[in-house]
């Protein structure tokens, strides 16, 4: 059953969700059902109240990426629910309509999303975490794009995302020998934002990091990381155009004039996300 594959659990509050991989015994490895039940889990947790998501795996395993198995017509749940992916317009098509959206939604979700990697975080697990706003990891991660060493490239994501982060020679390294690096490489390259040294630090340091985010305000963080994803690369008269479009109207919000009055009277605000 789908709702098996990723379990979804809220703190007291309700204002930090974490989704859990729960493929354990495959290492999480990324089969229809387990893609499906992301994208479902993806979809009811953007339409609640949570502040902060945190996508994460098992104690051992984040993700050991695609289960070769769907690409290559052998996997049971998806009979008859996807095309031959040996013709390539099949392929391609499934791809960019389907596959890769799912990735998308975790990127263009308007709620700050922590990626929290313990273990192995491989091929498009990976994928999955690069489509995070923040990555965070336990010291003995190990992550790779292995996928050009089964003759393939990544395709969800992995190769124009993991450029942006850390630049063209460094991405060459990674795609073109798909080799593993450890998660102190992976942190002096900008891939991650933090590392632990066990996983009891690991859920501190992800969950203190949740609570800063909660002090700022919702619409600000959910606007602002789509500006900042459509800013990249642009030119800068285009991107001042767009901050102040944005300001034009988070200015006409409730939070706002109540963050404003807040801090005149030197008290934390109170977000209603209006």
């Amino acid at each position: 059953m789908t709702e098996d594959m990723v379990l979804i659990e809220e703190n007291d509050d309700k204002t930090i969700t974490t989704l859990k991989l729960n493929r354990l015994k495959k290492k999480n490895a990324l089969n229809f059902e387990l893609f499906t039940a992301l994208e479902e889990a993806i979809e009811k947790i953007e339409k609640s109240s949570t502040r902060v998501v945190i996508i994460t795996g098992g104690e051992n395993s984040f993700s050991a990426g695609i289960d070769l198995k769907m690409l290559t017509g052998q996997d049971p749940a998806a009979m008859g629910k996807i095309p031959n992916l040996a013709n390539p317009p099949n392929f391609r098509y499934w791809l960019n309509t389907w596959l890769q959206p799912i990735l998308t939604k975790i990127e263009q979700m308007e709620k700050p999303v922590i990626a929290k990697i313990n273990g192995f975080c491989l091929g498009s697990g990976l994928e999955i975490a690069l489509a995070c706003d923040f990555r965070f990891a336990v010291e003995t991660a190990t992550m790779d794009l292995r996928e050009t060493r089964v003759g393939i490239i990544s395709d969800v994501g992995g190769v124009s995302r993991i450029v942006r982060l850390v630049g063209i020679p460094r991405a060459k390294d990674i795609l073109l020998t798909g080799r593993t690096f450890d998660a102190k490489e992976a942190l002096e390259m900008g891939l991650l934002h933090g590392i632990a040294k066990d996983l009891k630090e690991l859920d501190e340091m992800v969950l203190a990091y949740a609570e800063e985010l909660k002090k700022a305000g919702p619409l600000a963080i959910g606007i602002g990381k789509r500006l900042i994803d459509a800013c990249y690369g642009k030119d800068v008269h285009f991107g001042m155009f767009l901050e102040g479009l944005a300001n034009s109207q988070l200015l006409q919000s409730k939070d706002f004039m109540n963050a404003a009055f807040a801090r005149f009277q030197k008290k934390e605000p109170k977000w209603k996300g209006k």
